[in-house]
């Protein structure tokens, strides 16, 4: 691999450690962690799911509940009674739950 390619994996894996460790319970808590390592594209955030590893395994090891429209689109839910909704289009990341157009 190239030195830049390289450079973007790494990142990629750190970032999906960082919510693993961090354990984000809000889209603004991710959306920190998520904006270090890339800009936001339309969205809050942008991350996308380009590895074996993907954003969805981690929200979902830290207790996120994750439900599926197809890999590149879902929603997942913080845990906790009150937890606060996402949704996730080809790597951006938005508030709330996805609705068809």
């Amino acid at each position: 691999m190239s030195p830049g390619l390289d450079a973007f994996w790494a990142g990629y894996d750190a970032t999906l450690a960082r919510v693993r460790e961090l354990r984000p319970r809000t889209l603004d808590d991710l959306a920190v962690i998520l904006n270090a390592f890339q800009p936001p594209s339309a969205g809050v955030a942008f991350f996308g799911n380009n590895a074996d590893d993907t954003l969805d395994a981690a929200l979902s090891d830290v207790g996120w509940d994750l439900h599926y429209q197809a890999s590149y689109l879902w929603d997942a839910k913080a845990p906790g009674d009150d937890g606060e909704w996402i949704h996730y289009v080809e790597g951006d990341v938005y508030a709330g739950r996805w609705q068809a157009p």
